[in-house]
């Protein structure tokens, strides 16, 4: 008896993905009217960052270097309101209709900092050696919008 209720388990365990099958109907013109979608996607939100040091070296003889220390960038915000847009598009190029990634960028503004300059000695982990800053330097209001890059294969 108890082998016969384990082989009735076994056969509806079986048999329960075919039962659970949908049953697919074309849809007329008039259903199909009220189906709605939405393609590509919106992108927003706060972006910052940071690059501890940048250096360039010339290595000429007698050369030296240029270091650039604690750089920032911050207040770049994309709102819901107005996003980043990527979607896909159709453009003729060649007299075919290829169809491209677009990505539009919204108003975005924001600030890069720089806390210091330095020409000459080494820079290492927060401090320089044998040089003093010559100063410091801030891009203010950086602004991409209506900027798109378009991206496909060829």
């Amino acid at each position: 008896m108890k082998s016969f209720k384990q082989l009735a388990l076994a056969a509806a365990m079986l048999a329960a993905p075919f039962m659970a099958q949908a049953d697919l109907h074309a849809l007329d013109d008039s259903a199909l009217s009220s189906v709605t979608g939405q393609d590509g996607i919106s992108i927003s939100g706060n972006f910052a960052g940071s690059i501890g040091n940048l250096r360039y070296t010339d290595n000429d003889t007698g050369g030296g270097s240029l270091n650039i220390t604690g750089i920032s960038f911050t207040g770049f915000t994309i709102s819901d309101s107005a996003p980043l847009k990527v979607d896909v598009v159709t453009t003729a190029i060649g007299g075919n209709d290829v169809q491209q990634l677009a990505i539009s960028l919204p108003a975005m503004t924001g600030t890069v900092a720089v806390a210091g300059i330095y020409v000459g000695g080494t820079y290492a982990t927060g401090a320089t050696t044998g040089a003093a800053s010559i100063g410091s330097l801030a891009i203010s209001d950086i602004n991409m919008a209506g900027t798109t890059v378009k991206v496909w294969g060829h």
